[in-house]
């Protein structure tokens, strides 16, 4: 670390995790186009799924964040057998954790895809597509365990060689088992979700050899022993990560009640104006991941100054990163949002979207950028008792705005974006607040 300026340091880490993010954007493109040709109803299901999808990989948080952090920790702490037993520990919580999730909705899902209002075509369908999901959900929870255990050593570019190849392959998977292709069995909507678990299947198998060459776990015989010493502090720094991420899965639902009072072309216009916001937020994830290791790496040992040089840094290079953003947002919302659509009232609405939002980019930066800091000093509570309470409050303050003030759909925007400012603001004041009252170094791990 020492021996690197901190600007290559933070792009050393940042640069391949936003590329493999961006890997993500390009295959759920892809997807969902071969999904398509199946019928709107084969995409609603894909829809429908996705709220409880993103519901599990929230869950993921409660044993994975910690598991980045103790790990980033005792990297920089040099205590190799800690990280082994971290590891070791993180990987029974995740496969318990998986087996129980699979326990519960095994008896219940179909029941949640009609409180949806699905039609039953699309609910056979949802179910078709979320089984084999659901069953693969070890597998899937594998993949991302050992990605953070990746990202903790400072190895984001090979975790992102292998999240690449492995959403390649899936890519190419996705037309063969859904349609039947060369042999194949056609499978439908399943095989879209079969290709996926294949897929991760493989990057587990790849991320195992390549965790033991690197000797970042320990010999795959030692798993069998676990201690249970760090269960405590996982799930401590856990919780808070997944009940953050876990807030927008109830707030969006809820948003979609007050923008369809004024018709389905606003939702359209959010749905594509969130897949061009979808830039600014991987690459402050990028950002995110990388502060998060590097500050780990400081509190580990014992250097807090550099941790927080780190965070002032990353806060000035995210700024700096997102402005093009903004200045696009800003200036041709129209342009971008009919690349993806023709419809007027949906270029409109989502123009309006973009437009609105792009002032206040900086501020999801800062939001991110300050959740990785937290997550790496091991202290997640802050930016949780910041981040849930103003999420939610959209929800209110959008009906408020929109309705009561008589603001329209813009009124929504303007919530969303205010409570984007507000979050990033207020993240940035409690950060330094701590720093003043010397509540937040140096964290032992």
């Amino acid at each position: 670390m020492t021996k690197q300026s901190l600007n290559r340091q933070i792009f050393n880490l940042a640069i391949p995790t936003i590329i493999g993010f961006l890997g993500i954007i390009l295959f759920e493109t892809i997807d969902i186009f071969w999904i398509g040709k199946l019928g709107p109803n084969a995409v609603a299901a894909v829809g429908g799924s996705s709220f409880i999808l993103w519901t599990l990989y929230s869950l993921m948080n409660l044993t994975n964040t910690g598991t980045a952090t103790l790990i980033a920790q005792f990297c920089g702490a040099g205590d190799r057998d800690a990280r082994h037993q971290v590891s070791r520990e993180a990987f029974w919580y995740v496969l318990l954790f998986s087996f129980i999730t699979i326990a519960i909705l095994h008896f219940c899902i179909a029941d949640l895809f009609r409180l949806m209002g699905l039609d039953q075509t699309t609910q056979q369908l949802a179910l078709e597509y979320f089984r084999v999901y659901l069953y693969g959900l070890p597998i899937v929870y594998l993949f991302n365990l050992q990605g953070q255990i990746l990202n903790a050593h400072g190895s984001t570019r090979l975790r992102s060689v292998i999240l690449l190849f492995a959403l390649g392959l899936n890519i190419v998977l996705d037309p063969l088992l859904i349609f039947g292709h060369w042999g194949f069995p056609e499978m439908g909507i399943s095989g879209a979700s079969l290709a996926t678990i294949i897929s991760e299947f493989i990057g587990v198998l790849l991320s195992i050899y390549a965790l033991r060459r690197k000797d970042y776990i320990g010999r795959l015989r030692s798993f069998g022993q676990i201690s249970g010493q760090y269960l405590k502090r996982l799930i401590g720094i856990g919780f808070p990560s997944a009940t953050t991420n876990m807030t927008w899965t109830i707030v969006f639902p809820l948003l979609t009640v007050v923008i369809t009072e004024f018709g389905m072309s606003p939702l359209a216009g959010l749905n594509i104006g969130n897949r061009w916001e979808g830039f600014p937020y991987f690459f402050s994830i990028g950002f995110s991941v990388a502060i998060s290791t590097l500050v780990g790496n400081c509190v580990g040992r014992g250097d807090p100054e550099l941790a927080k040089k780190i965070v002032r840094r990353g806060i000035s290079l995210i700024t700096l990163a997102l402005l093009p953003f903004s200045l696009l947002f800003i200036l041709i919302p129209e342009q971008l949002i009919g690349l993806l659509n023709d419809d007027p009232q949906v270029i409109h609405h989502g123009a309006e979207y973009l437009r609105i939002v792009g002032y206040f980019e900086l501020f999801l930066g800062w939001e991110l950028v300050l959740e990785g800091a937290y997550n790496g000093i091991g202290s997640t509570r802050p930016y949780m008792w910041v981040r849930v309470p103003l999420t939610l409050a959209r929800v209110p303050l959008s009906w408020l705005m929109a309705i009561t003030w008589g603001m329209g759909i813009e009124g929504v925007w303007w919530a969303i974006s205010l409570t984007t400012l507000l979050k990033g603001v207020v993240l940035v004041a409690v950060y330094r607040y701590q720093i003043r009252k010397g509540s937040l170094y140096p964290a032992q791990p």
